[in-house]
């Protein structure tokens, strides 16, 4: 079925705002044109996490190449943002405005001298010339509860957390972020979901809310279960209902494996290792994979250090699954044994939600972000320069493609705890706002096209009955605009439908 189309909200305020320019005095038209910036470049991305949460090697397998320093190094505790360039190099931006550029290492990762002092770094920019970047740019940032204060710090400051002084440009860097992966390990502490809420608080206010947060829950092997992935998925089914007013939704997710699958970092030597370890008789390999320890032990007949490798590639889970995968097939190659553990790790479904949700939601997400600069470029503005912002913000209200943007706010409130509604409306809405198609978004995958818009129907009555009867005021403009966007989605369903639709 083709989904029904809409107009890109951002091109609508773009063309908008390129008469309200003309209405403005210069000073303040090029702080417009500096915020409808954001709306032609890709989507703001940032990953945050704890120190040793696995957070690069998922930087890493976002990117497709191995790039992101995994040992603790200086650029680690740094703000490092990987966008496209038509060169690769690396820029280090002081906080006295200068800047130098310097080359990947031998190794293609950020180099561990940035040719200044840690302190002196305002944020490190990453060009490379990887496909991937076209579409996203990828913010790391330096691990919470870092071992060192200062980088910690400038984290939690970032984040919105903190009280200290960091510099403007390193403060920018993360609030300018549209949407956060955030990387968890298998225990939550109480301030995670403090540090996604002050995430939220400073990347845009009420038009940045769970709905564009999303949470990892890495190193999913090392889950103590006979099958380490199924007990992740349900543990990731408890965190997300624990930090439902902070994220979208948990993941379960192998990074390591991501990485080695998805940068090359698994090679054809390591394939063959894995071939020679599923050579050895079945006891053997019992005993190897038993531990860590037992896995390089040296009276097996397999080279010890292309062993060793394998744990720093795959760590013991990856290198079973591979293992398993040649016994089941002794002909299958390198590249099927990559995609094998690219599948088994969890990645899909990441890559899925990144470009199902994320980047197709973008465009709202950045227009609800320049319009909420505007409004409070609009507030510190003299009467009449106000005035004018404001009318033209009225104006652009009057569109259907605004509907969007109400969605994402009614979403907003919903998700983040500020209007309460009953569970199965709580998550009705994630739904709604976060479905891929019309299908996810009626929670109906793969159904008929007559059965959707059915489906879309009933849910707008039912809305409409929410909000009329028996809600309070809150819930009831909530209410109004669920209503309002399943009925504008049954109309445009309905028009797909050759079929016939409810009268």
């Amino acid at each position: 079925m083709t989904s029904p189309q809409r107009r890109r909200m951002s091109a609508l305020v773009v063309e908008m705002a390129r008469s309200l320019v003309q209405q403005v005095p210069p000073e303040t038209a090029n702080q417009i044109r500096g915020i409808l910036g954001r709306l032609e470049g890709p989507l703001q991305l940032a990953v945050a996490g704890r120190i040793k949460s696995g957070k690069s090697t998922v930087v890493n397998a976002l990117i497709g190449r191995r790039v992101s320093a995994t040992d603790v190094r200086e650029c680690t505790r740094m703000v490092t943002r990987f966008q496209y360039g038509t060169v690769d190099r690396v820029e280090v931006r002081k906080v006295d405005g200068s800047v130098l550029t310097i080359p990947y290492d031998g190794d293609g990762v950020i180099p561990a001298d940035l040719g200044c002092a840690p302190e002196e770094v305002a944020v490190v920019d990453a060009y490379l010339t990887y496909d991937a970047l076209r579409q996203v740019t990828i913010i790391d940032t330096p691990g919470l509860a870092s071992l060192h204060e200062q980088s910690a710090g400038r984290t939690e400051e970032m984040l919105g957390g903190g009280t200290g002084e960091v510099d403007e440009r390193s403060q920018q860097a993360v609030s300018s972020a549209e949407a956060v992966l955030y990387v968890i390990t298998q225990s939550i502490r109480a301030d995670d979901a403090d540090a996604l809420s002050a995430f939220r608080r400073t990347s845009g206010g009420h038009t940045s809310s769970p709905i564009n947060a999303l949470a990892i829950l890495n190193k999913a092997d090392q889950v103590q279960a006979d099958d380490p992935m199924a007990a992740a998925a349900e543990l990731a089914a408890e965190h997300s209902h624990t930090l439902r007013h902070a994220v979208s939704q948990v993941l379960p997710l192998v990074g390591l494996m991501a990485e080695s699958a998805l940068t090359g970092n698994f090679t054809e030597a390591d394939a063959q290792t894995l071939r020679e370890i599923a050579a050895l008789d079945e006891a053997s390999r019992d005993v190897l994979f038993m531990s860590t320890d037992f896995f390089v032990r040296p009276e097996i007949p397999v080279d010890v250090d292309a062993r060793e490798r394998l744990l720093t590639r795959l760590d013991r889970y990856g290198a079973r699954k591979a293992v398993d995968a040649i016994l089941a097939d002794p002909q299958i190659t390198t590249g099927a044994l990559r995609q094998l553990l690219e599948a088994q790790s969890g990645f899909p479904d990441l890559h899925r939600i990144i470009d199902g949700v994320f980047s197709v939601r973008a465009d709202d997400i950045k227009s609800a972000v320049a319009l909420t600069s505007l409004d409070e470029l609009a507030a510190k503005s003299p009467p009449q320069i106000r005035d004018t912002i404001y009318d033209f913000l009225e104006e652009l209200y009057q569109h259907p493609e605004a509907q969007q943007l109400r969605l994402l706010e009614a979403a907003t409130l919903v998700t983040s705890g500020k209007v309460e509604l009953p569970d199965d409306m709580f998550d009705e809405v994630r739904q709604l706002v976060t479905g891929s198609g019309p299908d996810d978004m009626l929670g109906r995958h793969g159904a008929p096209l007559p059965d959707l818009v059915q489906a879309a129907f009933d849910a707008a009555g039912r809305w409409r009955s929410f909000a009329t009867f028996g809600s309070t005021p809150a819930q009831s403009r909530i209410g109004h605009t669920i209503h309002r966007s399943y009925f504008m989605l049954w109309q445009q369903l309905r028009a797909l439908d050759t079929g016939g639709a409810p009268s």
